[in-house]
């Protein structure tokens, strides 16, 4: 889409506005201080930005110039004027070191206490901030990592080879710390990586008297890599899950399931059981289940979801199954079962999961006893041994190995344009 220049274009389209949020909010021009003009009179401010110590989420006034960044921030809102301010957003990180989810909460407690500090110095921003914790920050690093004229090309290739790898978090960071390079990335970037930056998005007073700007709708979420430059990615996206239960492949039940994600915490999974051995009239293990169950995953999953962490679920399966040992053990039968799931999903290696969970709750048990005659020429009824039982407890345990399926589709993301 082209984006005209004129007042009078803007106003007539309205996507054009949320375009103009993305690109001009650009964190890419951190190091060029002061204003940017903007199509029809806009102004950009974007080089703000608040530090925090290791493993920390307070605001510290005297680390690495924090007092006078916020300083600075107090007056540009008063030089501007509440009025003339459309958005101001945080986008809130943490350095790339220690478990991932422990840093995904730390980008979230520092977001936090970036928002308290913005509301409590100018409560006339309520409805205008917008405050976007954002994890680890390796998109950051990777734009340091670029600007650095310091590295060899060789040492940068290493570098993005590791922010790149299609692979678990652990194995990433484990990659990184064996880099030569490491040491200096630790030293002279993790600290910048470890911050709150500012954008501030306003009207010029001229644009304000002339036309009747409608505010600019952000999105629900932001992060650096949303505010970088205007470029085609890769992403993936994962459609299903194949898997198999780990503990009936040992005993040669074998058995096969499929979970499709609805949405970011929510999947369907199908499962289906067919063990069908027996050996003439002296023995037999077949077991025909199929089942379903719904599933509520208690992380909020980004694309690629890939199922990982825990869930709660809700199952119902069905079932015939003639089990038979020689003369010791011989039924056949049929049941139902429902209940509850509970479980957890983990990485193994770059392309599998591994899944463990157990259920329980009712199943209910229609069963026939049976005889083998003397020659093992043919099975008896025994009329007298039969009926169906009612259970509670323990219905299913399993250890699944999981490989989700994805597929690459190009995606062109927003930032800006100088």
């Amino acid at each position: 889409m082209e984006i005209k220049t004129d007042m009078h274009g803007i106003l007539k389209v309205r996507k054009v506005l949320y375009i103009i949020l993305l690109l001009f909010s650009s964190l890419a021009a951190l190091s060029q201080p002061g204003y940017r003009y903007l199509p029809g009179g806009h102004k950009r401010i974007v080089d703000l930005e608040v530090h925090f110590r290791w493993d920390k989420h307070q605001l510290d006034m005297g680390y690495m110039g924090n007092d006078s960044t916020l300083a600075r921030f107090a007056r540009i809102i008063d030089s501007i004027g509440l009025e003339y301010i459309d958005s101001v957003v945080i986008v809130s990180q943490s350095s790339p070191e220690g478990p991932y989810e422990y840093n995904v909460r730390l980008s979230k407690r520092r977001a936090a206490t970036m928002r308290n500090y913005v509301m409590s110095e100018f409560p006339e921003l309520d409805g205008k901030l917008h405050v976007h914790p954002d994890g680890e920050s390796w998109e950051q690093l990777r734009w340091y990592v670029e600007c650095d004229t310091a590295l060899s090309d060789e040492a940068k290739q290493q570098i993005y080879a590791v922010i790149d790898a299609d692979v678990n978090m652990a194995t990433k960071k484990w990659r990184m710390n064996r880099l030569p390079t490491y040491k200096y990335l630790l030293r002279k970037y993790y600290p910048r990586i470890r911050n709150s930056m500012f954008c501030i998005l306003y009207y010029s007073r001229e644009a304000v008297e002339q036309f009747a700007l409608p505010p600019i709708e952000l999105p629900d979420t932001l992060s650096f890599i949303d505010l970088q430059q205007t470029s085609v990615e890769r992403k993936k996206v994962m459609v299903a899950a194949l898997k198999t239960n780990l503990l009936y492949d040992v005993v040669t039940a074998l058995n096969f399931e499929v979970e499709v994600p609805l949405g970011r915490r929510f999947s369907i999974a199908f499962e289906d059981l067919f063990p069908w051995w027996h050996g003439g009239n002296k023995w037999a293990f077949q077991v025909w289940q199929m089942g379903v169950e719904g599933r509520y995953w208690f992380k909020k999953g980004k694309q690629p979801n890939l199922l990982r962490g825990h869930f709660a679920g809700l199952y119902l399966m069905s079932a015939k199954f003639d089990l038979q040992y020689r003369r010791e053990f011989n039924y056949q039968g049929e049941y139902w079962s429902t209940g509850l799931t509970y479980g957890y999903s983990m990485p193994l290696g770059k392309y599998f999961n591994l899944e463990f969970s157990v259920s329980a709750g009712y199943a209910s048990i229609a069963y026939r006893h049976y005889n083998p005659s003397p020659g093992w020429e043919e099975l008896v009824r025994d009329p007298y041994k039969r009926g169906r039982k009612g259970y509670y407890g323990p219905t299913k345990v399993e250890v699944s190995l999981v490989l989700p399926l994805r597929f690459t589709y190009k995606s062109r993301r927003g930032g800006a344009h100088e």
